[in-house]
């Protein structure tokens, strides 16, 4: 997710789960023309990724191999 609270990222964890925090907001490679125009007008932090970057999939990896 691009932002959460601190207090759902502690229930997410509490109860077993994963919160992953991004740089960026990501959409499907096919929104290429809707996250111009958010960049443009918005002026936000987003991307439209052909995959996610490996540095996020190991993250998410080393969490569910050690909570297995």
């Amino acid at each position: 997710m691009r932002w959460s609270p601190k207090t759902y990222n502690y229930m997410i964890i509490k109860e077993g789960g994963f919160a992953l925090l991004l740089e960026y907001q990501i959409y499907e490679l096919s929104q290429v023309e809707l996250v111009k125009k958010i960049k443009e007008i918005l002026n936000f932090p987003v991307d439209h990724p052909k995959a996610i970057p490996d540095g996020i999939i190991d993250r998410f990896v080393k969490w569910h191999e050690k909570n297995l």
